[in-house]
Parts: structure tokens; sequence; C-alpha cells
């Protein structure tokens, strides 16, 4: 008998048919002798409606408010997926992150997990209930509704695998599993069977949407069998294990950010320490940073955060130019980031786009360039091609 905790994203929970099939499969499991914990997100775009309905109301919604509205669709996804299982005559009860003791830091909107307490998780599973549990929320030490931030609920199911001390941590999809290129770019992208915790939270935070990279971190230092498996088909799916250099071939994955943009400016100051302490307190994450001088930085930010480092450094700033549209297109494996056959490659792939590649940048075991989002999809094509990681 094996103790399992199950995460169903948004899109696998779409509709009423969706929950009933994948309560089926759930049963399936139980019947067979195995515990399981079942972690939900909300209903297909739910999260998306209710942010809309939030601004149409309020162009800025506190965060208070929107946690206590976000957190209803964990809600709904939770009682309809525990009145399917009781349907199928398997017992099962919903809980909320706070009822099942999920203790998050105060911050709204963006809280860490600090704890799980767990005693009515325990309790359920003694007395031979299926627990159904909301994702992406938990309750702060002054008993405030908080919410995880957008994935948490790969979190919510990786940090109660901890507490449990799961056998495996299954998180299940719309897509059949982690691949080597996003399939959205190139159909013909191959399917990893597994992958190195490394490996999986660097394409986390370089653009892979398959898994949050908070859940990634913590299934590392637990040491969690995590399962990367798709919602609609019976695919092994992808896992993500300790093991490093796994296959022989140094290249493993190639993953993009997309909607960057690239500022240059100069500090009226000269002070760079000064300019990035503003920025952090005005929580403008850095996707990177390049100082050319003592009074010289170029940096690449969201262009959702570009008005905001704009307002907050205008003071200080003699000179700007921006440039949109920017994307990082990140060569993930061991090895690459020392590898000169590698570096060799992909300098020859991106000579013709030269006049748009704005640098190229390592760190362990990633090796990225920064170009313009246009050229995205041909540069990974063509470097797909070049390290044989295409079907």
């Amino acid at each position: 008998m094996a103790l399992i905790v199950k995460k169903f994203g948004g899109s696998s929970l779409a509709t009423p048919t969706l929950i009933m099939h994948l309560a089926k499969r759930v049963s399936a499991d139980i019947k067979n002798g195995n515990k399981v914990v079942v972690v939900v997100s909300a209903m297909g775009k739910t999260t998306n409606d209710f942010m809309a309905m939030a601004k149409q109301i309020a162009g800025q919604p506190e965060e208070r408010e929107m946690d206590m509205l976000l957190t209803a669709g964990e809600r709904i996804s939770m009682s309809l997926f525990s009145m399917a299982l009781n349907s199928l005559k398997i017992k099962a009860y919903s809980f909320t992150g706070s009822q099942v003791g999920i203790i998050t830091t105060g911050e709204h909107t963006n809280a860490k997990i600090l704890s799980v307490k767990g005693e009515r998780l325990l309790s359920a599973l003694n007395d031979g209930i299926t627990p159904i549990i909301a994702g992406f929320q938990g309750v702060s030490n002054s008993k405030e509704i908080t919410t995880l931030g957008r994935g948490g609920s790969d979190t919510t199911a990786v940090a109660l695998s901890a507490f449990l001390n799961a056998d495996r941590c299954e998180i299940f999809t719309d897509v059949d599993g982690v691949f080597t290129v996003d399939p959205r770019i190139n159909s013909n992208a191959k399917l990893i069977n597994e992958i190195s915790y490394d490996e999986m939270l660097v394409m986390a935070h370089l653009g892979s949407k398959v898994l949050h990279p908070r859940s990634v971190e913590i299934a590392q230092r637990y040491n969690i069998k995590l399962l990367v498996k798709p919602s609609f088909n019976e695919g092994d799916g992808t896992m993500i294990t300790n093991a490093e250099n796994i296959e022989s071939v140094k290249v493993r994955s190639i993953s993009s950010r997309q909607n960057l943009a690239l500022i240059n400016f100069k500090t009226a100051d000269g002070n760079i320490v000064n300019l990035m302490k503003r920025l952090n307190k005005a929580n403008v994450k850095i996707e990177l940073f390049i100082t050319k001088s003592n009074d010289s930085i170029s940096v690449v930010v969201d262009q959702e955060k570009l008005n905001e480092l704009l307002s907050c450094t205008e003071d200080i700033c003699t000179s700007v130019s921006i440039n949109n549209d920017i994307a990082i297109i990140s060569l993930v494996g061991a090895g690459v980031s020392t590898d000169t056959e590698v570096l060799e490659k992909i300098l020859a792939i991106t000579e013709k786009y030269s006049n748009d590649v704005f640098g190229f940048f390592t760190d362990k075991i990633v090796l990225s360039i920064v170009t313009k989002q246009p050229y995205v999809e041909k540069i990974s094509n063509e470097a797909a091609k070049a390290f044989n990681l295409l079907g």
C-alpha cells in the first residue's frame, strides 16, 4: 500500500465531466489498496475570471480581499471533487488550506508556507477518509487567509507530501509531462522520462510552466518522488529525481521567458547599489542585470514591471533607453555552461540574428541568450535540431 498525493490543475478540472473522470481514476487507485490525498486548483479559468471581476469593481483591489476572493475557486473544486468521489462510494471530505493547518507568512497574494500542522488531515486518513484539499491557500499566524501566488497548488501538494512522508507526489496536467522543447513551439519535442531536481528547477525558473519553482525546491529539500503525469491519458509522464546526468547528452531541454524588456540607463549619483536597493524595495524582480561601468547598468525585467521600474528610478537616472519584446532562451543541462562545443553551435545559430542578440550569460547548468521575442521560435527550433531534442 502506498500513500500518494495527487494534484490536479485547473485545466484538468474545467468541467464537471472532467472532475468525474479524474475522480474515477482516484477511485481506482484507492480500490487497489492505496491511500490518496487530493489537492485541487480552481476550475478552468476561474481565477482569471475572479481577477477580472475584481478589477471591474476596483482598479487596484486590496490584497487581503483578493485573497478572500481567489480562494473561493479552489473551494468550489474541492467540494465538487469530494461529491464525485462520494458518488463512487469512496468516503471523501473536502478541506480548505487553513482547515488542514497550512500556516503561512502574512504576505497576501504571495505568501510562503511556514509549516503544516495537519491534525485534521491525519485524522481523516486514519478514519479511512480521502481528503480533498484546496491548493494555493493557507492561513497566517494572525488568522488571515492567504494565497501562495500563481502555481501555488503545486507548492501545496509537495508541502503536504513532505509532511506526510508520502511515497510520491503526482502532479497531473494537460500535457504528457516535461518536454525537451515547448510543444507549442515544436510539436516534435521529445518527452523527458527522467530529469534531475536541479535541471527541473532551472527550467521552472526560466519559463517552463509545468511546475512551480517553489514546489521543486521543496521536493528536492525533502527528497520527494515527484511525478508529472497527464490528466487525460495513461502515459507514464516525467519523474523528477535527485539523479544527475541521467542521459549522455549535455543539453537536456530548451526553455524561454518572453514578454520582457531590456533597459539601459545611467545613474546620476553613480551609485548602482542604491539603484538596486530601490528596485528591491519596490519588489521589481530583475531577470538579469549587467554593470557596464560605475554609473551604467542594463537590466532585463518583466514588461509588466517596466513602469514600476521607471517610476522608482526616474530621479536618479540621467539617460534611459528601452528595448521591448525581449526574450531569454535558455539551454539547460549538465555541462552546457562550460562546453565549448555547445557554445560553438549556439554562436553559429545566432550569428544570422546578431543584430538582435543582446548578450549571452551562463550559470552552472544554463546557457542563455537575450534576444528579440520574434526570434524565439526560430532559435529554439534550430537549437533543438542541433542538440537532437526532437522526435
